[in-house]
């Protein structure tokens, strides 16, 4: 099972894309919003992301999902926050579309899930259809 980061430049958008995704859950597992600034200003911010992937992180790991180019570079730099504790073999961004993303990832995250097998369901989004 994997814990789950939503990176976007806006913080509402990320709760509203989580109270939506919360209907997919099977199972309790951390999901949490690593959006906005201190001042609540669009963007987003490498130190709230880290704290985000540390109240995230399980066993399995954690999911990072952005909107936008500067959430996915500063989840990055948040990574290089992150201390000894943390495997950070075990966090991986997504490259999947952010609601479309978030709610597979949500729908079969399991016992068994990985990071790797989370990536590779994900793949197929980047091609699927809305018409």
């Amino acid at each position: 099972m994997l814990g789950f980061v939503i990176v976007s430049h806006s913080k509402r958008l990320a709760d509203e894309v989580i109270e939506l995704c919360n209907e997919m859950k099977k199972y309790n597992f951390p999901v949490v919003n690593g959006s906005g600034t201190d001042e609540d200003y669009l963007g987003s911010n490498p130190l709230i992301i880290a704290e985000a992937i540390k109240k995230a992180y399980i066993k399995g790991g954690v999911a990072i999902f952005g909107d936008l180019g500067s959430s996915i570079l500063n989840a990055e730099l948040a990574l290089e926050f992150l201390d000894e504790d943390y495997d950070k073999e075990k966090i991986k961004i997504m490259d999947a579309p952010l609601v479309e993303g978030v709610l597979m990832g949500m729908a079969i995250n399991d016992d068994k899930l990985t990071l790797k097998e989370l990536e590779d369901e994900l793949k197929e989004l980047k091609f699927l259809s809305k018409i």
